[in-house]
């Protein structure tokens, strides 16, 4: 069977026998909802053809030119510049310094510290021991040094190369007109043009040097921002008049938000209305969570369970942590596993209900590497034992987590923010008991493998629309709105609808 029950019916056992891969779709969804680049990437198919298509509108082939060469070649430093030259550094790092070729993480919170794992036993090629100053001095100088070499090369190498080209066009034809968009020109594009998954150079997106070195090192709006930061300068500095200036500031500035933020808060928005709280579990782990709950049902003779057995089975019952075991949480979050059992049985609980607290709490210990060689448990970790319920189980729970992150929450060297954890698991507590309410609201008796499908087509269509919505808007404002306000501006200040980069050449031709 894949669901085995025990005799202490509040602790259950995992398979994942049964549960079948999601599909794509939900794994595009997830994505889009993710803090990594697919979503920025995918804008960018839209910014560089509506920015392109909009600047030779206005500005014919010199502008048109300009803006599909800065947004396809500084999209390549946006996105990619900080974290190759990361990589190329973290290899020259290991080649002089010595260092070993594992790579660590080096942020860290009260349940991981990879740094700590990786000082306690490592030392140089050349025996002398590996410090924690060492370490954050390289990677701060690391970081800072990829962020500054990608600005330099958006914010002042990029825009002077282009402007030589613009200056070589016009100096091998100078009868060329800029201002008037030409037929031909449109009719000799080709869809590359408007298609590359790339990004303008405009935007992206008590601490110590470790801290400072994480955040620019593994944070997706960190790099960007970093960039964009210099790169809005660096721009506004190389432009060729104050007209120019005004424009890309603006351009670059406005930009920020709805490349980094919007889709983010549409979305918080939406969920807030829809159900009450800000945040919803991703589709694919909704249909894993899914998937799991049916196999459930395949045990039972009807294929069905009431609702309030379902809602203990999965959601366990309420229970007060004893004050004892809350007396040894060190610093509020974390107990020792060894302290934990010590004070359990001072409990004086039932042998087996003792037994499967002692085995429950050993696998829970897992959910994260040990600390100085030490397995510990969370506080929320504590909860969910004395709970019990399926979706606290931590057999069920390490395969969630696993097929949502992977295996890097468990590895002793990577950094998985034990707060991402708790926001995922109560986000799958909240789609468990979306379940019952939904069930409840509809006057239904009795959960079948229909309802929890059901629940599960719901929560992917909600994602892939409020995920859709920050989409869309974002990609009207950055590949028309913007584009689009920032040359009425010009013409504003200018009284003139024209390419204030080739302002020059056409002084030269009145």
């Amino acid at each position: 069977m894949p669901i085995k029950i025990p005799q202490v019916k509040s602790y259950k056992t995992f398979s994942k026998e049964g549960l079948k891969k999601t599909f794509a779709p939900r794994n595009f969804v997830k994505q889009m909802a993710s803090d990594g680049f697919l979503p920025v990437i995918l804008l960018e198919a839209f910014v560089e053809g509506g920015r392109t298509y909009q600047a030779y509108q206005r500005g014919g082939f010199d502008e048109a030119r300009e803006r599909i060469t800065e947004e396809f070649s500084g999209a390549v430093f946006w996105l990619g510049g900080v974290t190759g030259l990361n990589w190329l550094f973290e290899k020259l790092g290991q080649k002089l310094l010595k260092l070993p070729n594992e790579t660590v993480d080096i942020a860290s919170d009260a349940v991981r510290n990879p740094l700590d794992n990786f000082l306690v036993q490592e030392v140089k090629k050349d025996g002398t021991k590996i410090t924690r100053d060492l370490m954050a001095r390289f990677k701060f100088a690391k970081v800072i040094s990829s962020v500054l070499l990608a600005n330099a090369f958006i914010g002042f190498c990029l825009p002077k190369i282009n402007q030589a080209i613009t200056r070589s066009y016009h100096k091998n034809d100078k009868n060329k007109q800029q201002a008037q968009p030409q037929d031909d020109f449109v009719k000799n594009l080709s869809m590359n043009d408007f298609e590359q998954d790339k990004k303008d150079v405009t935007f992206g997106g008590g601490w110590d040097l470790l801290t400072i070195a994480n955040n620019f090192e593994s944070k997706r709006n960190w790099k960007l921002l970093s960039v964009d930061a210099g790169t809005a300068t660096g721009r506004a500095y190389s432009a060729r008049n104050n007209d120019e200036r005004i424009e890309i500031l603006f351009r670059d500035l406005s930009s920020i938000f709805f490349y980094m933020f919007n889709m983010n808060l549409i979305n918080k928005g939406l969920n807030k209305l829809e159900q009450g709280r800000t945040s919803r579990l991703d589709p694919v782990s909704a249909n894993f969570a899914t998937e799991y709950m049916s196999n459930y049902i395949d045990t039972k003779d009807s294929q069905k369970v009431t609702l309030e057995e379902f809602k203990k089975e999965f959601l366990g019952t309420e229970k007060e942590i004893p004050e004892a075991i809350k007396a040894k949480f060190a610093n509020g979050s974390i107990i020792n596993l060894k302290d934990f059992k010590s004070e359990l049985e001072k409990l004086n609980l039932p042998e087996e209900e003792f037994k499967q607290l002692i085995e429950n709490a050993s696998k829970m210990s897992e959910l994260q590497p040990q600390i100085k060689g030490q397995s510990i448990l969370t506080k929320g970790q504590v909860a969910d034992i004395f709970k019990g319920g399926h979706i606290n189980n931590p057999e069920f729970l390490k395969e969630f987590y696993k097929d949502n992150l992977g295996t890097s929450f468990m590895n002793k060297y990577k950094y998985v923010s034990q707060d991402k954890l708790d926001a995922i698991k109560a986000d799958l507590t909240a789609y468990v008991e979306s379940i019952v309410q939904d069930a409840k609201s509809a006057n239904i008796k009795e959960i079948t493998k229909d309802v929890l499908n059901r629940a599960s087509k719901k929560n992917f269509k909600l994602n892939a629309l409020n995920w859709g919505t920050g989409f869309v808007i974002s990609a009207a404002f950055l590949s028309t709105i913007i584009p689009k306000l920032q040359y009425l501006i010009t013409k504003l200040r200018t009284g003139q609808d024209n390419f204030p980069g080739t302002a020059e050449f056409r002084e030269k031709q009145a």
